[in-house]
């Protein structure tokens, strides 16, 4: 019977900080850097055998991990050292061993030396700012309150206010940079005019308005108003305040640009001219080293000289939009040759720009400010399938995960559909999609699902009754299909059969999908409570046995108020993972695991089609290109390299469990 290790009990790791993880791991990290130290002085001694130099190899790899994390970059380092010296299938020489003696000396004074702790990584505050970088105006206080503290989790300073009179004497005596403003804060004349004020101010304080009803008009006549971002009502805290980051970031022009150039006087006149518009500038000569500076970096735009020797940038820019993590970074080139078919060959391979050379100052700017502005504006926009006019997957996601919150709070039934068409071509989706779109009740969500599928979550209906309006919508997508109409199969699971919860959700009418494929022609099913659905459902499975490691990201991750379980063995995760009662948002999976290797858990997971309702994030300290290839290949949703930093893991994670 497999155990169960979970999140540590409160009153151990419970309300510590990174420096109280840090001294109750230190025993931990001493044991494994005892392992290591064994391994060595035995193939001094002519007395190591194979399975111990691999044993020991694996304490170094976790120290490597552990090391890192915790801010201490050289002791990652020198265990990085060990690790490889200990990986290979020969057996250390004495001399090798000897050599390998005094990594161990400088690792033990790493280790020994207490946590240099850091403050919270914040948005920084512009010089000589008096007020708040974020003002809240509602006069529901108790999700103002929420606001700010979330604000604050994030190094933000804010406040917040329960009226438009009085968020107008704030501004007045201290603007801010942001202001979120409820439209219940005031009537609409008094919002309008508020948000006209902001908009006048001398640099204009950007704008978020909380909605009760995002329809088109409603985002419209906010936008004309001078808002930037419109979210509708209920919305997390955690959600504005992310949305007000982006506000904050933009507004302060802290783009960054990775430059992959080898000429160092050129790369000086790129730097100048980038960076007296406020854009970062970070370079690299080598392009062996573009996806570890990426993931370290994580630039707005990359520009890339085709002109470099050994270097074909064409190839190069092809892999970039072949990688899903990276697919999306604007890629501007630059090449002395400007002749239409090398043109045409750029932009083929992916190019967003393409700047000649020798390069015009002004031309530069241009076309690299006006690239970042516009990805940036593209990213925070609500997505829209341009073949069917539907909302993306991500979209649709977002909205029936707050339908099904509201079905919840006001005890009404909801159903997912997800309709799939055997042949899948655009003309049959276009037509089901726009069907559905004028079926579907005001309070329904209409979207994309996964690989090319229509989705639909119909609030306040039963099952029986939600396969009645589908039987009506199948008929008449397939007459507006004209001839050859496509064969749906239609897979339906109500909220109240089990788990209110979109993953589990999806994995339920997935498995109804599954049935009417077995059956012939047309097909409507239904998922029924009594067969085995996601009882036991988390946010994050973490799967690594790195103890220290471990307990930290637990201990970020529970914090957060994600719902966390942590095992230890790649052959146990996959036991729990092939669970049909059991399901995981996120899991994030160590490649180096004992039982049961990482990439194979993937495998496994791609395999039996699970990687639909859990996306993978691995975890690893060898983050070459080709593990990262073949990992993003296998289905894996995104790669974090160890040593990590833990804001970006939490993003990460974050991106992973919210979709």
């Amino acid at each position: 019977m497999m155990s169960e290790p979970d999140v540590p009990a409160g009153g151990g790791w419970e309300g510590m900080d990174l420096a109280g993880i840090w001294e109750a791991s230190r025993d931990i990290l001493h044991a494994q850097l005892t392992a290591i130290e064994r391994a060595v002085v035995a193939g001094i001694e002519r007395r190591l055998d194979l399975d111990d130099q691999r044993a020991a190899g694996r304490e170094a790899h976790k120290l490597a991990g552990s090391l890192g994390t915790f801010g201490f970059e050289n002791g990652s380092r020198l265990a990085r050292t060990l690790e490889l010296a200990l990986a290979p299938d020969r057996l250390l020489d004495p001399a090798q061993a000897l050599a390998l003696s005094r990594v161990v000396l400088d690792l033990q004074v790493e280790t020994d030396r207490p946590l240099a702790t850091q403050p919270p990584t914040a948005v920084p505050s512009p010089a000589g700012a008096l007020g708040p970088a974020l003002l809240v105006v509602d006069g529901h206080l108790d999700r103002a309150r929420r606001m700010v503290e979330a604000a604050a989790a994030q190094g933000v300073r804010a406040s917040f206010v329960s009226t438009l009179a009085a968020a107008g004497a704030r501004v007045g005596s201290a603007p801010p940079e942001v202001v979120v403003v409820d439209s219940l804060a005031g009537g609409e004349e008094e919002v309008a005019a508020f948000l006209a004020e902001m908009a006048g101010c001398q640099p204009p304080v950007a704008t978020l308005v909380m909605v009760g009803h995002a329809g088109v008009d409603e985002r419209v006549n906010a936008a004309r108003l001078g808002a930037q971002v419109v979210l509708e009502k209920p919305v997390s805290p955690d959600s504005v305040i992310q949305a007000a980051l982006r506000l904050l970031v933009r507004g302060r022009d802290s783009a960054t640009v990775l430059v992959l150039e080898d000429d160092p006087t050129f790369l000086v006149q790129v730097r100048e001219v980038l960076e007296a518009q406020g854009i970062a500038v970070r370079s690299l000569d080598d392009s062996q080293d573009l996806w570890a500076a990426l993931e370290a970096i994580d630039p707005d735009l990359l520009l890339l000289d085709n002109d470099m020797p050994g270097v074909y940038g064409v190839s190069l820019c092809g892999a970039i939009r072949g990688d899903e993590r990276w697919a999306r970074l604007p890629v501007v080139f630059l090449s002395g040759s400007g002749s239409p078919e090398g043109v045409r060959t750029l932009f083929a391979a992916g190019a967003d720009d393409f700047v000649p050379k020798p390069v015009l100052a002004e031309n530069l700017v241009t076309r690299v400010v006006n690239r970042i502005e516009r990805t940036r504006v593209q990213t925070e926009r609500p997505d829209v399938d341009l073949a069917t006019g539907l909302q993306t997957s991500r979209t649709f996601t977002q909205d029936a995960t707050r339908l099904l919150g509201l079905a919840r709070h006001d005890d009404r039934p909801a159903v997912l559909v997800l309709i799939e068409l055997d042949p899948p071509r655009p003309a049959a989706i276009a037509a089901f999609g726009r069907v559905l779109r004028q079926s579907a009740a005001a309070e329904d969500a209409v979207g994309t699902w996964s690989d090319g599928r229509v989705a639909a979550l119909l609030y306040g209906v039963s099952a029986v009754e939600a396969k009645d309006r589908l039987g009506r919508i199948v008929q008449a997508a397939r007459a507006a299909e004209g001839d050859a109409p496509s064969r749906a199969l239609v897979g339906l699971a109500a909220s109240l059969d089990h788990a209110s919860d979109l993953r589990a959700l999806g994995v339920a009418a997935e498995r109804a999908v599954e049935r009417a494929r077995g059956a012939r022609g047309t097909a409507i099913e239904i998922h029924e409570s009594g067969g085995q659905s996601p009882t036991d459902v988390v946010d994050v499975l973490l799967v690594d046995d790195d103890e220290a490691l471990g307990t930290l990201v637990v201990h970020a991750l529970s914090g957060r108020g994600w719902r966390v379980r942590w095992l230890r063995d790649g052959a146990e995760a996959m036991e729990l993972l092939e669970n049909p009662t059991f399901l995981a948002r996120a899991v994030l999976l160590d490649v180096g695991l004992p039982g049961l290797d990482g990439l194979s858990v993937l495998r496994r997971l791609g395999q039996g089609g699970r990687l639909e309702a859990t996306r993978v994030v691995m975890l690893t300290v060898r983050a070459n290109e080709g593990e990262v290839l073949e990992a993003l290949e296998l289905g894996a949703f995104d790669h974090v390299a160890k040593p990590f930093s833990l804001s970006v893991l939490m993003h990460r994670v974050r991106r992973a469990v919210d979709g």
